[in-house]
């Protein structure tokens, strides 16, 4: 299989040794469904496909239950009837990779390199962002300077793995350090186990051909008819609607050595200074439709809450791949859970926020996506939205002749109902707490707008009566 447009940098690749693994220290982070990512960190001689935070490889280890259709003839009517058997897969479905998002340098403005340059720091990374429960669940890894057209560029990158999310994101950050504009070509390479087998089983368009028009795509490992995969189905998530860059080549070959090779490059151009992340994620599920559906959600718009869990303001602004997402500002928020009252719980938050000319409020919806507690509000003309039951919004723009005029305004939004479930993944949980730093995901969709912050608060509560969460 060998898809349009073909990446650039793909068959450069194929002269450089990649059929051997590299001799890691791989650290196992997990997801919801208790898959496990194995992540290179400190690597000694990598492999371009498994180079310092690319996952060797992925275990799903919950039972899939399986569907096999079968045509049979029945003698007594003469004709074909079509039978189904499901039956329990019960082992781990493994592997998944040989080598999957090894980050590179394949060139810059517009020439490329003889070599590719492998992030390769050869440190062990550091830890960050536990969950609740204390467990760490991101790898940050050290800073690697590469001397790029007669400048020197930093690269770095972050890779994380929620409790309660069933994927892996990866932060490819890279900076411009010297005193020109540079346009770097950024690619990802990887190996799937499925290797010549690999079948290409949906793309975001929903065609059978992966293009740069694509978002996501799933694949899976071809069997013949009546037998199982034992290897479990990837959906790869590779850019997002509206990105300021969006993915330049993408390809996945099946007849390359190794085979199974995938490759995704960015061509971003950054300012002196300035710094730029590309954003992915990865899924390993035990069935394609699950894998499509997650990586569904991940390309919403906006972004779900849990998409830029442990992600600070400043990172959420240097994403190029997704589309531009600006930092609300805080003037205050507070969380109060009342745990004697079921449905009682509120969230008052006030803030401001920049909001582009000629839009007209009425009419216009508004999603706020509050640690994964939604409302959508549809605003009247004057921009206020309300839900009843203490679910409002309100933002106090400027108009001219009906539309806003550009500016930064203040917005409040108010909340009630059950937060207990959904924010106790936070931290916000119902036990004794004197000020226990927290931080909750916010996202909102307002017209053109995609907003997006990880607000920290201050978390006291007294089990079994209420706690209360502030913003500092």
């Amino acid at each position: 299989m060998r898809s349009r447009p073909m990446v650039v940098w793909f068959l450069v690749t194929a002269a450089i040794a990649v059929a051997s693994f590299a001799n890691a220290l791989p650290v196992t982070l997990k997801d919801t469904n208790g898959t496990k990512y194995n992540i290179n960190t400190q690597v000694f001689g990598p492999t371009l496909s498994n180079a310092s935070g690319a996952v060797t490889n992925a275990t799903f280890v919950q039972p899939v239950t399986v569907t096999s259709y079968y045509v049979g003839f029945t003698p007594w009517f003469l004709f074909l009837t079509t039978y189904t058997v499901q039956r329990q897969v019960n082992v781990p479905l493994t592997p998944a990779f040989g080598g999957f998002n090894g980050l590179l340098i394949a060139g810059a403005n517009g020439e490329k390199f003889p070599v590719p340059l492998v992030f390769n720091p050869a440190q062990v990374a550091s830890e960050e962002c536990p969950d609740s429960n204390g467990k760490n669940k991101q790898l940050v890894f050290a800073t690697q300077t590469f001397a790029v057209a007669g400048q020197n560029i930093t690269v770095t990158r972050k890779v994380y793995v929620p409790s309660n999310q069933d994927w892996v994101r990866w932060l490819n950050i890279v900076t411009n350090a010297g005193p020109n504009p540079t346009q770097v070509a950024v690619v990802l390479l990887g190996v799937l186990a499925s290797g010549s087998n690999t079948k290409l089983v949906a793309t975001s368009t929903g065609d059978s051909a992966l293009t740069t028009a694509d978002l996501w795509f799933t694949t899976a490992q071809s069997v013949p008819q009546g037998t199982t995969s034992l290897q479990p189905r990837i959906g790869t998530v590779v850019q997002g609607p509206g990105a300021a860059t969006p993915v330049s080549n993408i390809g996945i070959s099946t007849t390359t050595s190794p085979p199974g090779k995938t490759a995704f490059s960015y061509i971003p151009t950054i300012p002196p200074g300035g710094t730029v992340i590309i954003m992915t994620f990865a899924t390993v599920q035990g069935k394609s439709k699950a894998a499509k559906n997650t990586c569904n959600d991940l390309v919403a718009n906006p972004l779900p809450s849990s998409a830029i869990k442990c992600m600070s303001e400043v990172e959420l602004s240097q994403v190029v791949n997704f589309e531009h997402i600006t930092p609300p500002d805080l003037k205050n928020a507070t969380v109060k859970l009342k745990f004697k009252n079921q449905g009682q719980d509120t969230v008052q938050w006030k803030g401001k926020i920049t909001v582009g000319a000629g839009i007209s409020l009425s009419g216009l919806p508004v999603t706020v996506n509050f640690g994964g507690v939604a409302q959508t509000f549809v605003l009247n003309k004057s921009g206020t939205g309300n839900n009843g039951n203490g679910n409002n919004f309100h933002l106090n723009a400027d108009l001219k002749k009906g539309v806003t005029k550009a500016g930064t305004y203040n917005f409040n939004f108010n909340m009630k109902g059950d937060l207990q479930t959904p924010l106790a993944q936070f931290g916000l949980t119902n036990a004794d707490a004197k000020n226990v730093p927290v931080s909750i995901p916010l996202t909102m969709q307002a017209g053109p707008g995609q907003y997006a912050t990880d607000q920290p608060f201050t978390y006291n509560a007294t089990a079994g009566k209420s706690g209360t969460a502030k913003a500092p």
